[in-house]
């Protein structure tokens, strides 16, 4: 490494010191005031708030009333690698064989409500005139995984700035209601761990807020959501693929300029690595070459990197990011996002047990 490199890296470690100390105390005081919460009947029988779902809405909290000054933003832009670094650890839970077995009845839940959502998003955008871009912003959005599932499909579409922004603002507020209403869905319809991960996984699209509601439920359901989450990244590239071609060809039907989309660089472009980290871990643990001290204190990194990655989202979601664009997208985003929950909910109850 050069002396350049080295300052310039020495510049972006103090850059992101005031930021990181910001999530570390909203961190904080979520894993010491969640505790104290559940002593009153509000939030011990009807508003169950786990340390994993106040610090998201701690953050919220502090960027829409407060504010974040720009000195804390370099410190904030990690809370992708810290949720990722989470999920990668997390196989330490998961020997191959129980891998399997929630994750093969998962791909096929996953794969009928993704790529079914997302086509009934692009006829219904259709159907309302919203145009293509934004459409398909959302499809990809509510169908995948919220935001990456935003970022990935843009450039493909030509989205504009605005879209993104309102698509992945869609996305957030409705997986932030769902922090809310999920864990008493599930306490009032006495579902079981798998019951409720599955529909946390299916019915929650931003990856952060589907682990956050269900480790806010319990361990084993938080840990079944991830297997969902999973399954959904793996499915990302070919879910924006046929998006792509889907706008392009109502471009081309409508009279504008055809987009030109190389499929197989958006299947490379778009795999989720980090996927390939988790089964690693997996694997390894299935082999014998992790200990129980091992595997237990990968659960307690697990936690804190959820824990501080959900506080550094919530730091930098804005509630006003919905003015972003027309009231149709928004109507269309939470009708068929609020249906595909309610479908989620329906398909556990009946399927599993």
């Amino acid at each position: 490494m050069t002396q350049t490199e080295q300052k310039n890296l020495a510049n972006e470690i103090k850059d992101s010191i005031p930021g990181a100390l910001l999530v570390i105390a909203v961190a904080l005081s979520a894993y010491f005031i969640a505790p104290i919460l559940q002593k009153y009947p509000l939030f011990k029988t009807y508003l169950e708030l786990k340390d994993f779902i106040l610090a998201i809405l701690l953050g919220i909290l502090i960027k829409n009333t407060l504010g974040v000054s720009r000195i804390f933003y370099p410190g904030l832009r990690f809370s992708t690698i810290l949720t990722k670094t989470g999920i990668v650890v997390m196989g330490a839970k998961y020997s191959m064989m129980g891998l399997v077995k929630v994750g093969g009845p998962a791909l096929f839940y996953i794969a009928v409500f993704l790529f079914g959502t997302a086509i009934i998003m692009m006829w219904v955008g259709q159907k309302l005139k919203v145009p293509t871009p934004l459409a398909a912003c959302l499809a990809s959005g509510l169908s995948v995984c919220g935001v990456s599932a935003t970022i990935a499909i843009a450039p493909a579409v030509r989205a504009r700035n605005r879209d993104m922004a309102y698509s992945i603002a869609v996305v957030l507020m409705f997986g932030l209601l769902a922090l809310l209403l999920f864990p008493p869905i599930g306490r009032l319809l006495n579902l079981s761990d798998t019951q409720y991960g599955a529909f946390c996984g299916v019915g929650i699209v931003n990856s952060a807020q589907v682990l956050a509601a269900g480790f806010g439920y319990s361990e084993g359901a938080g840990l079944v959501a991830g297997i969902y989450n999973i399954g959904r990244v793996i499915f990302l590239p070919f879910v924006v693929l046929m998006l792509a071609i889907m706008a392009a060809s109502r471009e081309a039907s409508e009279g504008g300029q055809e987009i030109n989309i190389n499929k197989w660089q958006i299947i490379v472009d778009k795999f989720p690595i980090f996927v390939l980290g988790f089964l690693a871990v997996v694997a390894f643990n299935t082999l014998g070459f992790l200990s129980k001290e091992e595997i237990k204190l990968a659960k307690t990194f697990m936690d804190w990197c959820f824990l501080l990655g959900f506080a550094s989202i919530g730091l930098t979601t804005r509630l006003a990011d919905l003015k972003a664009a027309g009231l149709s997208g928004f109507i269309m985003g939470f009708v068929v996002a609020g249906a595909k929950a309610a479908l989620a909910l329906a398909v556990v109850l009946t399927f599993m047990e």
